[in-house]
């Protein structure tokens, strides 16, 4: 099956009054960099601080009475478990997040504030979706996946409602890949509206289990190691690489080693907190990994601002 314009649509319904309509700016320095418009789209101001809340209440106001009482539960890095949290405290479910021993602190500080019942278990994600699903099957919870669900990509789609809506002449759109929910999401309105639109997926060189999939036409493992992009890191499924095939006309890879640099520049520049999953795209041009033509407009998704305040040298 695969995801349509109209259930972003319904997710934007949904939405409506819930989500933040989060802020699109122009990039004077960016625009410079790369000889085009560069218009950044700050999902760090999004509820929970990324655009993962989104996807997570369309899913869960989805939900029958009956699935609703029985509880929700997943499996996440941090922002996911965020937005799964916040979404079930307004919709009055009980939630349940299961997070690795590597996710920053302040993800799960705020779980905890939250109401969500926390559970820290595994080294990685995939170590913690491992024990999620287990406790999923033990409990009866409903198990709300962070991409792999047309309901959680549809909600991931309305950035795209909102980015067109507010500058139609948006002909190229950058977004980060983890699992493929939030460009197979973006890509459905987008290129619903707009089916000549340039939809580019960035990682890092050391998540780049996507990018590595697309180029091989299959699912490849990717060995899972430390990276600042601690929300693209993980292994893929076909259902993921399926959808996110259909709508992605490229992948680039920003370097590992230069994405705290690109945070510094951010808010240097910009005057915004960013988070490392949030920094390849902007990494992207700051790298000149990526190249425009002069008359485009460019939209970089900006997708979190949950990072430990260590990284930046912040106590």
């Amino acid at each position: 099956m695969v995801l349509s314009a109209i259930e972003v649509l319904k997710a934007k319904q949904n939405l409506s009054g819930v989500a933040n309509r989060t802020p699109l700016t122009r990039s004077s320095g960016l625009s410079e960099l790369a000889g085009a418009d560069i218009y950044l789209k700050w999902e760090n101001q999004q509820r929970t601080g990324a655009y993962k809340f989104r996807g997570a209440y369309n899913k869960i106001c989805s939900l029958s009475h009956s699935e609703r009482d029985r509880g929700v539960i997943t499996a996440s890095s941090g922002n996911h478990a965020l937005a799964v949290s916040l979404a079930s405290l307004l919709l009055e479910v009980k939630a349940t997040v299961v997070v690795p021993t590597s996710a920053p602190k302040v993800k799960i500080q705020r779980c905890q504030e939250l109401g969500a019942n926390l559970v820290i278990e595994g080294a990685n994600f995939d170590e913690s979706l491992v024990h999620c699903m287990k406790l999923s099957e033990e409990t009866g919870a409903v198990y709300v996946p962070g991409t792999e669900d047309h309901k959680v990509m549809a909600g991931q789609g309305t950035i795209a409602c909102e980015i067109l809506e507010d500058m139609p002449e948006i002909n190229v759109v950058v977004a980060p890949i983890g699992g493929g929910g939030l460009v197979s999401g973006l890509g459905t309105w987008a290129k619903a509206v707009n089916p000549n639109l340039r939809l580019i997926g960035a990682q890092s060189t050391a998540a780049r289990a996507m990018h590595e999939s697309l180029r091989s036409k299959k699912v490849v493992e990717i060995p899972v190691v430390p990276t600042l992009a601690d929300g693209l890191a993980g292994q893929i499924s076909q259902f993921a690489l399926e959808h996110v095939s259909k709508v992605v006309d490229e992948t680039f890879l920003a370097e590992e080693s230069g994405l705290k640099e690109t945070i510094g520049w951010v808010l240097r520049n910009e005057r915004q907190v960013i988070e490392g999953s949030a920094s390849v795209g902007p990494a992207l041009i700051l790298q000149k990994k990526v190249s425009f033509r002069k008359d485009d407009k460019v939209a970089v998704v900006v997708t979190g601002g949950n990072i430990d305040m260590g990284i930046l040298g912040i106590a």
